[in-house]
């Protein structure tokens, strides 16, 4: 359904021209390409509408269709099991043998969890392994980056730039702690964050400064097989503590690294080196590490937009959920296999016939191409499904309060919006500038609306910033919520 032209009117000032131009005029507003798509939930009318089939790069905008997939194959109760094996003999409080991680592609083993597993092993009577720590990670193949991120594969030391594995700890990033030293001229203090981590230097530059500012930066050096991070820039005395996250170059050593430091503290001593290996059939099972249910992972997910966790999960779907005829075991969890997963839910569960393109889950790959109409179809589909829509819009973050939307809608009627958009947001600049939102919203004249917004830039030299395709998105649902 397209709307009067008159009711058009109202948005020409945000989305440009009414809806029943022809398809050239998506391509206004100083190279502007859009896809729009506002929808009532109850009946289905088209509240607005411009270019909706129109197919463009959504970015993280595609979390959206990633998280209602991971929804529908896993449930929001499910959980995943990181499992811990021993090989040997137990003596006691030592085992004379190795201790074996397998990871099951959780990706929110964070701090919290790993005290609670350190502690639970010092309650099962355990104080030293003789052998190696063995990370497992033959559930996911070796891609630790998918294309999408080519340019970091050997090097980037950006936290959402992390490799991906089985077992994964963190984020597959490296936390590290800054305060000021006690008097300006000093060296800052600088370490990892709980423990200090083993067979990985940290190179400390800082400089402690007068006042309340700090500016810190941390950069991976390599020199032969050596890896070290290098601490620099001022902190102020009276600045707060500053932390940095940076990814592992080695999500093995450096991981399992932490991992040991984890259990050090604990006051258990693992005697031999980190490495990467396969799980024996006659290990025996020591301790199993539940992960957090699925509903509360995805609503970290897509309120702070994680690459991390996406690609994770993505893996994790393409190993429970195999195309047909390829193995569902140890190594299939590839994100070609995961991606067709998602592909097959957009098709057979939402019903999506025509073409699309995704070639990541997280979004970050900008060949990644859907439409408005399609994001609103699987927006649609998840509210009609009760078993799922409670986690699945909880998932996303509220208008003017939390996660990637706290900071917007804020100057828009006095705050009236506040809290009526829950909403995924997208965000790419190269090769062009994209923004996208994607959610519902709550309307006092329609009830609820489903709504997808993408905003492509034409070409480097002739497009909107980021900036200003948000501040039109925000101020076109605020019109809706106000005049239509």
């Amino acid at each position: 359904m397209r709307l009067p032209s008159i009711s058009g009117l109202l948005l020409i000032a945000v989305f440009g021209t009414g809806v029943a131009k022809p398809a050239s005029s998506l391509t206004n507003m100083n190279g502007n390409v859009e896809s729009i798509l506002v929808q009532r939930l109850s009946d289905g009318k088209v509240v607005y509408s411009s270019g909706p089939e129109r197919a463009l790069t959504p970015a993280s905008v595609t979390k959206v269709i990633t998280s209602a997939a991971l929804l529908h194959y896993f449930g929001p109760a499910h959980t995943f099991k990181t499992r811990f094996y021993y090989s040997g003999m137990r003596s006691g409080e030592m085992i004379q043998g190795n201790l074996y991680v397998k990871g099951d592609g959780d990706p929110l083993v964070i701090s919290e969890k790993l005290w609670q597993l350190a502690a639970d092993l010092r309650h099962l009577g355990v104080k030293s392994f003789s052998g190696d720590l063995i990370i497992d990670n033959d559930l996911f193949d070796n891609e630790k980056r998918d294309s999408s991120r080519q340019d970091g594969i050997t090097s980037s030391d950006r936290a959402y730039d992390a490799p991906v594995s089985a077992f994964g700890l963190n984020f597959n990033t490296l936390p590290i702690a800054v305060s000021p030293g006690n008097d300006p001229g000093m060296k800052g203090r600088v370490e990892f964050d709980p423990f200090p981590i083993p067979n990985l230097p940290l190179v400390n530059n800082t400089n402690t400064t007068s006042g309340s500012k700090s500016s810190i930066q941390a950069v991976r050096q390599s020199r032969g097989n050596q890896s070290s991070l290098v601490v620099s820039g001022t902190i102020g005395t009276q600045a707060p503590m500053v932390k940095v996250y940076r990814s592992m170059g080695d999500a093995v050593e450096e991981g399992g690294e932490q991992l040991r430091s984890f259990l050090t503290a604990s006051g258990i001593m693992i005697h031999g080196k980190v490495k990467e290996g396969s799980t024996p059939v006659s290990a025996r099972l020591l301790y199993t590490l539940e992960s957090y249910d699925l509903g509360f992972i995805v609503r970290g997910l897509n309120h702070y937009s994680n690459n991390f966790i996406a690609d994770m999960l993505v893996k994790r779907l393409g190993a429970a959920f195999p195309e047909r005829g390829a193995p569902n075991s140890d190594g299939s969890g590839t994100l070609r296999n995961g991606v067709q997963a998602i592909e097959r839910f957009l098709r057979d569960e939402v019903g999506i016939k025509d073409k699309f393109e995704i070639i990541n889950g997280s979004g970050l790959d900008n060949r990644n191409r859907f439409s408005a109409e399609q994001i609103v179809k699987v927006l649609v589909y998840m509210q009609r499904n009760m078993q799922l829509y409670p986690e699945f819009l909880a998932s996303f973050p509220s208008s003017g309060l939390t996660g990637t939307l706290e900071k917007r809608f804020k100057n828009l009627g006095g705050g009236d919006i506040q809290g009526l958009v829950r909403a995924k947001t997208g965000t790419l600049s190269q090769p062009v500038s994209v923004s996208s939102l994607a959610g519902y919203m709550g309307h006092p004249k329609h009830g609820m609306l489903a709504f997808a917004i993408l905003n492509n830039g034409q070409s480097p030299s002739n497009q909107p910033t980021v900036a200003e395709f948000r501040k039109r998105q925000d101020q076109a649902l605020y019109e809706i919520l106000e005049k239509y």
